[in-house]
């Protein structure tokens, strides 16, 4: 089926492969764009908790 359609190209196994930019949709996109935002907060939350626990330590 995914031969006819799409020929040699169809049968290639993209498990685990992201769309390209230009193949997403614009909820796909934001979705992405948040995914992203969520995991920089996440990384600065915690760069924040060490510092304030490096700081802490150097005052003791």
């Amino acid at each position: 089926m995914k031969y006819k359609e799409y020929g040699e190209i169809g049968l290639e196994d993209r498990r685990g492969k992201g769309k390209s930019e230009d193949q997403l949709t614009e909820t796909d996109r934001l979705n992405r764009e948040i995914s992203m935002l969520k995991a920089d907060k996440r990384k600065l939350e915690v760069e924040n908790a060490l510092l304030k626990k490096l700081e802490e330590l150097e005052r003791d």
